[in-house]
C-alpha cells in the first residue's frame, strides 16, 4: 500500500472521530488520548492482522470504537498520583465504568482508555441454569478472556514491534484459553457464540462447532480440559461459588452411591413410588369430598402460625392441587429411573460431575496439569488443519497457518513463560512446525537454503520462535563451517539472529543471502 493511501486512511478514521468528539463536551485532554489512541490502532492494525490472523477486520474494529465513543455521555481523566490514583493503583484499577450513566473515569494511558471502552460495551456471555457446574465459571472465563483479547492490539504491539509482557495480561489463563479457542474456531464464530443471550444448547453448538472441524474423541478432551480450568479458576477467586460447587460435588457422590447399589435402587423407587400413590389417592378423596377437604383445612390451620394460616378452603385446594402434581412428578422420576437407558445417562451424567470437580478443594495443584493436557489436545486439533489442506491450491492456508502457529508459540503459558518455552510441549510444536514446512516446500513457498529439506527446516525452526514482524522481509545467509552451518538471520537489512547447526549430512552448498519466504506477500494480499 503506497504512503498517501495509508496516511489517507489514518486520517479518515481520525476525521470520523474528530467529527464525533467535537459534539462532545470533553477535555482536551480526553480528545487528545481519544484521537492518539486511535491512531496508534490505526498503524498497527495491519502488522496485528498479519501476525495473528484471527481478527476481525480493521474498519469493523475502529467502527466499533468509534460507535461506543458516540453513546458516552462522559469521560473524565484520573490523575495516577492523585488520592484517588493512587487508591486505584494499590487496588490494580485503571478506570471505572458505569455501564447504566455510560460514563467513564480513566487513568491517561491510551490501554486504559481502550479497555474501558470496551468495558462500556460489553455484551457478557451467558449459560442456562442447565449447565449448573459451569454457569459461573465458563462465562466469568470467557469474558474476561475477551476483554483482555479486546486491547491486544495497543498492549502488545506499536508500528513498529510486536512484544508481549506477561506482567501486563490481567489473566493468563482466561487469556490463554480464549486465544486457544479463536484460533480453533475463528474469531467470527467465538464473537458471534458468545453474543448469543442464554440459549439452552450454547455448550452444544460450540461442540458441534468444533466436531466439523475436528476429531471427535480431540474435542471432547479438549472441552472437558476447558470446563475443568474454568472451574479451577473460578474457585481460585470466588469463594461463594466454591462454596456451591463443593456442595454439589458431595451430593453428586452421594447420589452416584446410591444409584451404584441396584438391588436397594429398586426396592427405594418402588416404595417411593408406593407412598407417592398413596398421597394422590389420599388427596383425590380430599378434593373429591367437601367435608374432609374442611377437615383438612382445620387440621393444617391448627399447626401454623398466624403469619402462615391458609386463608381459605379454596386456597387449600390450589394447594393439594400443587402437591398432587409434585408426587405424580416424582413418580414419573422413578418410572424414568427405573428404565435402563435412563439410568444409564443419569449415572453417566453423575460420572461426568464428579470427574470435573474432583480437584476442586486443590486447584493449584493440578491446575498447570490440565493446562499443559490443553495445549497438547489442541496442537492435535491444529494438525489437522495441516493434513486437511488442498496442496493444489494451498499456499495462502499454509502461509497463514504459519503466521498464526507462529503467534501461539508467544501466548503467554505463566508468569514465567511463552507456550514455546514449556519444556513439556517443545516437542509437539517441533512436530508440527516441520509439518507446515514440509508442506511449504512441496507447494514452493519457501526457498531452498542447503537443497536439503531436513537440514533446511532445521535451519528455519529457530526463526519461527522469533517476533520478526513480517516474514516476507527475512533471509537467510547460512555458510558451513566444518561440521557445522553458521546462520545468519536477516530482518530486511538488520541482522536479527546468529545460532549454529550440527551439518549432519556433511552437505556441499554455496552460501548465499536467500529469501526465505518468496511469495508471502503475494500469496497472503
Amino acid at each position: 500500500m503506497k504512503t498517501n493511501d495509508i496516511l489517507s486512511k489514518f486520517m479518515s478514521n481520525n476525521s470520523k472521530l474528530e467529527a464525533v468528539l467535537y459534539k462532545k463536551n470533553l477535555s482536551s485532554d480526553v480528545k487528545n488520548l481519544l484521537l492518539s489512541m486511535l491512531y496508534n490502532i490505526t498503524s498497527s492494525y495491519n502488522d496485528y492482522a498479519n501476525i495473528k490472523v484471527n481478527v476481525e477486520s480493521k474498519n469493523k474494529y475502529v467502527e466499533g470504537i468509534i460507535q461506543i465513543i458516540k453513546m458516552c455521555n462522559s469521560i473524565e481523566i484520573v490523575s495516577p498520583s492523585s488520592d484517588e490514583g493512587k487508591k486505584w493503583s494499590e487496588e490494580g484499577i485503571t478506570s471505572v465504568v458505569d455501564s447504566y450513566a455510560k460514563t467513564i473515569r480513566v487513568f491517561p494511558t491510551e490501554k486504559a482508555m481502550l479497555f474501558a471502552l470496551f468495558k462500556l460495551n460489553d455484551t457478557k456471555m451467558y449459560l442456562d441454569e442447565k449447565y449448573n457446574l459451569l454457569t459461573i465459571a465458563l462465562p466469568e472465563l470467557l469474558n474476561e478472556g475477551r476483554d483482555i483479547n479486546n486491547i491486544e492490539i495497543i498492549r502488545d504491539f506499536n508500528a513498529w514491534s510486536w512484544n508481549t509482557l506477561p506482567s501486563e495480561i490481567s489473566n493468563i489463563d482466561c487469556n490463554l484459553i480464549y486465544q486457544n479457542l479463536q484460533i480453533l474456531v475463528g474469531f467470527d464464530f467465538l464473537d458471534n457464540w458468545m453474543k448469543l443471550e442464554k440459549q439452552k444448547e450454547l455448550l452444544e453448538k460450540l461442540e458441534n462447532e468444533l466436531s466439523s472441524m475436528y476429531d471427535k474423541e480431540n474435542v471432547e478432551y479438549l472441552l472437558k480440559l476447558i470446563y475443568r480450568i474454568s472451574i479451577l479458576v473460578c474457585v481460585q477467586r470466588n469463594k461463594t461459588e466454591k462454596t456451591r460447587l463443593i456442595d454439589e460435588k458431595k451430593w453428586d457422590e452421594k447420589e452416584l452411591l446410591r444409584l451404584k447399589d441396584k438391588q436397594k435402587l429398586v426396592e427405594e423407587l418402588t416404595q417411593t413410588k408406593k407412598k407417592k400413590a398413596k398421597e394422590i389417592k389420599k388427596i383425590d378423596k380430599m378434593l373429591s369430598n367437601q367435608q374432609l377437604l374442611e377437615a383438612e383445612f382445620e387440621k393444617r390451620n391448627k399447626k401454623l402460625s398466624e403469619y402462615r394460616k391458609i386463608y381459605s378452603v379454596e386456597n387449600l385446594a390450589g394447594t393439594l392441587k400443587k402437591e398432587r402434581k409434585k408426587a405424580m412428578n416424582e413418580i414419573a422420576d422413578c418410572n424414568k429411573l427405573l428404565e435402563a437407558k435412563e439410568y444409564i445417562k443419569r449415572k453417566e451424567e453423575l460420572e461426568k460431575n464428579v470427574e470435573l470437580l474432583k480437584n476442586i478443594n486443590t486447584p493449584a495443584k493440578v491446575k498447570e496439569k490440565y493446562k499443559i493436557e490443553l495445549q497438547k489436545v489442541f496442537i492435535k486439533c491444529f494438525d489437522e488443519n495441516i493434513e486437511k489442506i488442498d496442496m493444489q491450491d494451498g499456499q495462502k492456508q499454509l502461509l497463514d497457518l504459519l503466521s498464526i502457529f507462529r503467534y501461539y508459540n508467544f501466548i503467554v503459558f505463566d508468569d514465567e513463560k511463552f507456550i514455546k518455552d514449556v519444556e513439556e510441549l517443545k516437542q509437539d510444536i517441533q512436530l508440527t512446525e516441520e509439518k507446515m514446512l514440509k508442506k511449504l516446500y512441496e507447494v514452493k513457498s519457501i526457498n531452498y537454503i542447503t537443497k536439503d529439506t531436513e537440514t533446511d527446516i532445521k535451519i528455519i525452526s529457530p526463526i519461527l520462535k522469533t517476533r520478526i514482524m513480517d516474514l516476507a522481509q527475512i533471509s537467510i545467509e547460512a555458510k558451513g563451517q566444518g561440521e557445522n552451518i553458521e546462520i545468519k538471520v536477516y530482518d530486511g537489512k538488520v541482522l536479527e539472529l546468529s545460532y549454529t547447526i550440527k551439518n549432519e549430512k556433511s552437505i556441499e552448498f554455496k552460501p548465499k543471502k536467500t529469501k526465505l519466504f518468496p511469495k508471502y506477500k503475494e500469496v497472503r494480499r
